[in-house]
């Protein structure tokens, strides 16, 4: 066992004194299970991850300190192909919709439709006028014609599907010739019968604090789906050494959460459980995203032919 294996194990030992960790992996993964998780968990997120700009997603760092700015760095990115008089972008799993209300303040010209999960009280949210806001599953997007979007995009969304391929397909299906699809997500690092038992746990275990599947996780079969379901110049980049900084903002807070079983007791008496299992996962991820063994953060780029 490497000395990162060694840490992991001894987290692992500490959070199943206050957790059921085998009863964590049989929780459920799917639209329900995620929508609940996230009203519950909405709090969190915005007091501990975002310090109140309502951002669900890891912020990308160009050096080793963490600013709040950092959140942007995702709709920046898509900001940066939007190179046409007027467009129309579509955004799944839009969350609180920082990404699609940063960029449709900035393009007014644009017309901008932003896709979640129902049962989370998504349509409430105020929006720009040039801003449509639709409840549905990524999985199924006959809502829309074929040909539609110019840009299709989504920010740690494309992780909760157990099944991507078919992700793949309705974007393509939707997206015009030229298109473009972005995808900024966790990943496992390397096929699941590559991986040892430990890290298969691990894994699993990280990813359940979240509610994420940790079905077809792997990096390496999107890059396929997208080069069969037509798609052209795919391209992956590795940008787990940007989420760094974000990731040891949380390791710390957890730290603290597991070290002081007081306050721990006297914070799960007020938050939920699905809220409360966000620790387990951040005081994971640190450490998972050091090695190869478990997780990358990547950026996927796509065009349709």
């Amino acid at each position: 066992m490497t000395y990162l294996e060694k840490e992991i194990a001894d987290r692992l030992e500490i959070m199943g004194t206050y957790y059921d960790l085998d009863a964590l992996l049989q929780d459920k993964t799917d639209n329900k299970a995620v929508a609940k998780y996230y009203r519950k968990s909405d709090f969190f997120y915005n007091l501990i991850n975002s310090r109140g700009g309502f951002h669900l997603h890891m912020g990308l760092s160009d050096d080793v300190f963490f600013h709040k700015e950092d959140f942007l760095k995702q709709a920046q990115f898509v900001e940066t192909l939007i190179d046409k008089p007027v467009m129309n972008i579509l955004e799944i799993g839009a969350g609180r919709l920082p990404n699609t209300k940063y960029l449709a303040k900035k393009f007014p010209q644009h017309s901008f439709t932003a896709l979640d999960i129902p049962n989370r009280n998504f349509l409430k949210n105020k929006v720009p006028g040039n801003v449509k806001l639709l409840e549905g599953d990524y999985h199924d997007l006959s809502v829309f014609p074929e040909n539609n979007f110019d840009i299709v995009f989504g920010v740690e969304t494309l992780s909760y599907s157990a099944n991507k391929e078919r992700v793949t397909k309705e974007i393509a299906r939707v997206l015009k010739p030229g298109g473009k699809v972005v995808f900024f997500d966790i990943y496992d690092a390397k096929p699941q019968e590559e991986m040892t038992d430990f890290e298969k746990r691990v894994s699993a275990i990280t990813l359940a604090s979240m509610r994420i599947t940790p079905k077809d996780q792997y990096i390496g079969n999107l890059g396929k789906y997208l080069a069969r379901n037509g798609f052209k110049d795919v391209e992956i980049t590795d940008l787990t050494h940007a989420i760094r900084p974000s990731l040891r903002r949380l390791d710390r807070i957890c730290c603290y959460y597991f070290m002081h079983p007081k306050f721990m007791k006297f914070i799960r008496h007020f938050v939920s459980q699905d809220a409360d299992n966000n620790a387990i996962g951040g005081w994971l991820m640190f450490l998972t995203f050091d090695a190869e063994n478990f997780h990358q953060y990547n950026r996927t780029v796509a065009t349709k032919i």
